[in-house]
Formats: structure tokens, sequence, C-alpha cells
């Protein structure tokens, strides 16, 4: 399988984003990337998308996001027309917004990239005529903003990028999704688990928020992101105190307790099984 590096497209590792319009008139052949996500909208016509071996047709106004280490290709395309954009998660640290707490922006950013590399690529959002229109429009702003490098030309871009990822957060409906689409049906916990880690949450809690039996949950929990619920929030937990780690003062207490933790030798423990370090010396580095 050919490897495509995000530097087959731009060189500059510190602003690690590209984006560009495509037209494909025959088969594009099976690649993988390395560490980046690809954002892809279909602007006209129809495709097959083979995803891992497995062929799923698309056409205009299908929006999906293809994660890190998955193999995909485009095959029969007819006036098949897309636009791509390429960033590495750091770009924009996505889950430090608002906007993570919604279901439409874990489904779309955070469980289909996921899904389309363990499970095949069997959801994603369908966009109506006039959504089709407002992104395109939306598009080519951020094209444009991107090959002007007008001063201030990389804080538009990635204003209107966040623009992009909100807008396309807000029209995600996981209501539109196929029922058998069984992750997408996560979003909802996911979301809540984003705007709630700090707090106490229960498996039963999360559960209930996608319609599950518990132990469905935990399945299709571990199956979408790789671990169980606890460890998921136990991680999200301990990115938020390395951020505070890093841009604070506050005592390491604090950082405990303000990220959900009220034992600070039991947070200190497993700061350093995740890191290797202790909160101390991670503050220092």
């Amino acid at each position: 399988m050919f490897r495509m590096p995000l530097e087959a497209f731009t060189q500059d590792e510190s602003f690690p984003f590209f984006i560009q319009f495509g037209e494909h008139e025959e088969s594009m052949y099976l690649h993988g990337h390395d560490a980046y996500l690809e954002l892809v909208i279909v602007l006209t016509g129809h495709a097959v998308h083979v995803v891992d071996g497995e062929r799923y047709p698309i056409q205009k106004g299908d929006v999906f996001v293809i994660g890190e280490e998955t193999e995909h290709a485009y095959d029969q395309p007819e006036d098949f027309k897309i636009c791509n954009i390429m960033f590495r998660r750091r770009f924009l640290d996505l889950t430090a917004l608002d906007i993570a707490g919604t279901p439409g922006f874990q489904a779309l950013f955070v469980l289909e990239p996921q899904r389309s590399r363990n499970t095949g690529f069997t959801s994603h959002l369908k966009l109506l005529p006039d959504e089709t229109m407002q992104i395109d429009d939306m598009l080519h702003r951020l094209h444009s903003e991107y090959l002007g490098h007008a001063p201030g030309w990389q804080t538009m871009v990635r204003a209107e990028f966040l623009r992009l990822v909100v807008t396309l957060s807000r029209l995600y409906d996981t209501n539109r999704i196929s029922s058998n689409a069984g992750i997408v049906k996560l979003a909802p916990a996911l979301a809540h688990i984003e705007a709630h880690y700090r707090e106490d949450l229960t498996v039963s809690e999360l559960a209930s928020l996608s319609h599950y039996s518990d132990r469905q949950f935990l399945r299709l929990f571990k199956e979408a992101t790789g671990c169980l619920p606890l460890q998921y929030i136990a991680r999200l937990r301990l990115k938020a105190a390395c951020g505070l780690l890093k841009d604070t003062d506050l005592s390491i207490t604090e950082i405990a307790s303000r990220c959900g933790y009220t034992d600070n030798g039991y947070f200190s423990r497993l700061f350093q099984r995740e890191y290797g370090t202790t909160p101390k010396n991670y503050r220092r580095q």
C-alpha cells in the first residue's frame, strides 16, 4: 500500500494544514495516511469509496473524516469532485473547544474516523441541498485565504476552519444515520463525557444517553475508542491537567481538584503511569 504523508502536500510543520479541490476522472489508488486526519466533502457526482477492502457508494453532499492509518481509495468516479482538508490533530486542539461537547462533533470528528479504521465506512454526514451550498461557500472562502497569503492569513485559515468545523458539527444530526450504525449512536454519551468529565459519571448514566444496555454500551464504547469509559474519562482529565500544569501557576493539589480528583496522591500516580513522570517534573519540562 502506498503511504501518503502530509509532507506530500505541505512542508510547514508549524502549520500542518492543507486544503485542495480535486476532480477524479479515474479511479484513485489505495493509500494510507500517516498521523493526520482528512476531512472530505463530496461536491458533485458519485463514486465508490473503498475502505480497508470494503466498498461503499458515496455521492454529492457526503461528508466524512478519514482517520490516521486508514487505507482508502476511490473507484468508478463519475463527475466526481471533492474538497480535501488535511490536518494534524494538534493543528487545532478541537477537543478543547466547547463544540466538542456536542454529539455532532463527537460523531464526525471522533467516532467516525475511529470506526472507518476499525470496522468499515458505514455512516457519515449527508448534507441536504441547501446545506451543500452553505458549506461550498465556506470551503471557497477557506481555500481563498489559504492560497492568498494576505497578512494574517494563518489566523484567518484557523478561524474559517473552526467555522466549518462548528457548522458541520451543528448539521450532523445523528437521527439521520441508520440505526445499524451503532457506534455513531454513542455520540451523545461522548459529548456528555466531554462536557462533564470532571464529574463522577457512571456507566449506566452514559449508556442511557445512547439507549443501550450497560453491556452493549461497554462493548460498543471499547470498539469505538479502544478503551473503557472510565479509562477514557481518566485520559481526558489527565490531558486537561497537562494544560493546567503548563499554562498556569496553580498548585498540583488545585489542578487535581479542577480535573476531578479529590485524592492528590492518586492523581499523581495516575499521571506518572500515563506520562512516565510526575506532575511536578512535567511542569518543569
